[in-house]
């Protein structure tokens, strides 16, 4: 009578799946570490736009909301546009402030946002309701600041400023995009 052979080895086949798990394990792992990295960029992101979003609503909710010298309109007056932000004494002066890359107010570029965008708007608001737009001064403004790194928005930010002095802020919409 003979005995069975024993087997002393894997198959072929049990190689085959076992090669298979460990590519989808291998697979799965790095769909992980990615969706992490991205997540850690995007966050990075916008810590970073909100930092130059929230220096710059201090520059502009520390000055008046209109010129001390006359009562000149809205935007800005004679002799304070240029390559600077030094000459502005208003908070309207703000109004379609464009930078890229951002600058601080003596326009010396900020260290490490090449690439990065900030725009600004400025739109008076009725007393009754903040929510809405006023063609004519009525002593309070909403200030929107957008910072984008590339073409995607990094962070942006609302404030509101009135001519008692008072303002608020608040980070209405952070958020970055793949």
């Amino acid at each position: 009578m003979t005995t069975p052979c024993r087997r002393n080895g894997i198959s072929q086949v049990e190689v085959s799946i076992s090669t298979l798990l460990v590519g989808i394990l291998m697979v799965a792992s790095l769909s992980a570490v990615g969706s992490s990295r991205r997540s850690q960029f995007m966050e990075s992101s916008r810590i970073r736009g909100l930092a130059i979003a929230e220096a710059l609503m201090t520059e502009i909710t520390a000055l008046p909301l209109r010129d001390p010298a006359c009562d000149c309109g809205f935007g800005l007056e004679s002799g304070e546009s240029g390559t600077t932000r030094a000459l502005y004494d208003d908070v309207d002066d703000y109004h379609g402030l464009s930078e890229n890359p951002p600058k601080l107010k003596d326009g010396t570029v900020c260290n490490g946002f090449t690439g990065w965008s900030r725009t600004t708007t400025i739109q008076n608001k009725t007393v009754a309701d903040w929510s809405i737009t006023s063609a004519s001064y009525t002593g309070v403004v909403q200030i929107t600041i957008v910072v984008r790194q590339g073409n995607v928005i990094a962070c942006t930010l609302n404030g509101y400023r009135t001519s008692g002095g008072l303002s608020d802020t608040q980070s209405a919409n952070s958020n970055v995009a793949n």
